[in-house]
């Protein structure tokens, strides 16, 4: 007999003012990077509720891979609705192929 387990997340949010989601910009599709090169991307994030009453609260990282660093959220100085945190970067010989990184946006 064998068995497997499986873990996944289930996040209860309360209803919310602004039904509008956050988007990420621009980032589509495969980002590609060459090996022991290190990068710097900005992962920007627009608001698309009224930016007087919500705001970006947080984004959760659910899943990044090893080595990845990303810096806090930050409000833009000259954007009311956009946002952004900065990923640092440099991929490992033993991280040749795909690479995941998953993040949820929040408002309030």
């Amino acid at each position: 007999m064998s068995s497997t387990t499986v873990q996944f997340l289930i996040s209860v949010i309360s209803t919310p003012t602004c039904p509008t989601k956050p988007v990420f910009l621009p980032l589509e599709g495969c980002l590609q990077v060459q090996m022991n090169t290190p990068i710097t991307v900005d992962l920007f994030l627009l608001n698309l509720c009224n930016p007087n009453t919500i705001n970006i609260t947080d984004v959760l990282i659910t899943y990044r891979t090893s080595g990845m660093n990303i810096s806090t959220l930050q409000k833009s100085s000259t954007n009311a609705s956009l946002y952004y945190e900065t990923l640092t970067w440099t991929p490992q010989e033993n991280q040749l192929g795909t690479q995941e990184l998953c993040m949820t946006a929040y408002t309030k």
